[in-house]
C-alpha cells in the first residue's frame, strides 16, 4: 500500500513538474509573440503618422484650432511636470506666430478634485494667452475621447494637436482614422536619452507601446468616446459660458 502511495505521489509530481514546463514556456511564446506584435504596432504607428507631424514652427500650416492633449501638471513626486509646461509652451508658440486662432485644452476631468482643462488654460493664462480663444473640454478622459470630440462635439474637421511626439504619432493615427484631417505640433520631450533617465524613458516607452495596442484594438471596434453630447461651436466668448453650456444637464 505504501509503494502504491509512493509511485502515485512520484506520478503527480512528475505530471505537475511536466504541466509547470509546459504553461511557462507557452506562456513565454506568447508573451514574445505580444512583445513582438506591439513592436510591429508601435512602429507602424509612428511611420503611419510621422508624415503630419512637425518640429518647425515656421513650418507647420495654420489651423482654426489647436487641441491641447492634457496631462497632470504634478509628478507622483510633486514635482511640477515637464510633460506639461511644454506643452504650455508650444501652444503659446503656436498662438504667438499665427498658426492656431483658438486652443481647445482636453482633458480628464471625471473627479472633482482633478481638472486637467482647468490646470491648462490657468497655465496658459499665466502665460499671456487671452481668455477668449481658450475653449475647455472636460471629456477628454483619454487621448482617443479627446480626438473625437473635436470633431463630434467641437465641430472641428481640421485640428492641430499639441504633445510631445510620442502622443501626437498615436492621437494623428487616431485622428486621421476616423476621418478628421490632422497634424501636429511636438513639445519638448524634456528628458533626455541618457542613464539618469532610463527609467522615466523606459516606463513612458513601455506605456506608448500598451497605449498603441489599445488604439489598433479601438479602431478595429470603432470604439467611441466615453462621454459625448450637445456641439459647440468654438468662437472668442468667455471661457466661463463655454464651461456652463458643456455642464448644462
Amino acid at each position: 500500500m505504501k509503494k502504491t502511495l509512493e509511485g502515485l505521489y512520484n506520478y503527480i509530481k512528475d505530471a505537475y513538474k511536466k504541466w509547470l514546463k509546459r504553461t511557462l514556456f507557452y506562456s513565454a511564446f506568447l508573451l514574445f509573440l505580444f512583445f513582438v506584435a506591439s513592436i510591429i504596432i508601435f512602429f507602424y504607428i509612428s511611420n503611419y503618422s510621422n508624415p503630419f507631424i512637425y518640429n518647425d514652427v515656421e513650418k507647420i500650416p495654420e489651423n482654426k484650432v489647436g487641441l491641447v492633449l492634457g496631462t497632470s501638471p504634478v509628478t507622483k513626486k510633486g514635482d511640477v511636470s515637464l510633460f506639461f509646461t511644454s506643452r504650455m509652451i508650444a501652444t503659446k508658440e503656436l498662438i504667438d506666430n499665427n498658426k492656431i486662432n483658438y486652443i481647445l485644452v482636453s482633458g480628464d476631468n471625471k473627479t472633482i478634485s482633478y481638472n486637467e482643462p482647468k490646470y491648462m488654460r490657468n497655465y496658459l493664462l499665466k502665460l499671456g494667452i487671452d481668455e477668449g480663444v481658450i475653449i475647455a473640454d472636460y471629456g477628454g478622459r483619454r487621448t482617443l475621447d479627446s480626438v473625437i470630440r473635436s470633431n463630434e462635439i467641437f465641430q472641428q474637421d481640421k485640428i492641430t494637436v499639441i504633445s510631445q511626439k510620442f502622443h501626437n504619432q498615436r492621437a494623428i493615427f487616431i485622428a486621421r482614422k476616423n476621418g478628421i484631417d490632422a497634424i501636429a505640433f511636438n513639445a519638448e520631450y524634456p528628458y533626455q536619452n541618457n542613464f539618469e533617465n532610463i527609467f522615466i524613458n523606459t516606463w513612458t516607452f513601455l506605456r506608448e507601446l500598451l497605449a498603441r495596442d489599445i488604439a489598433i484594438i479601438d479602431f478595429l471596434t470603432n470604439k467611441k468616446p466615453t462621454i459625448l453630447g450637445t456641439n459647440i461651436e468654438i468662437k472668442n466668448k468667455n471661457v466661463l459660458e463655454i464651461k456652463k453650456l458643456i455642464l448644462e444637464k
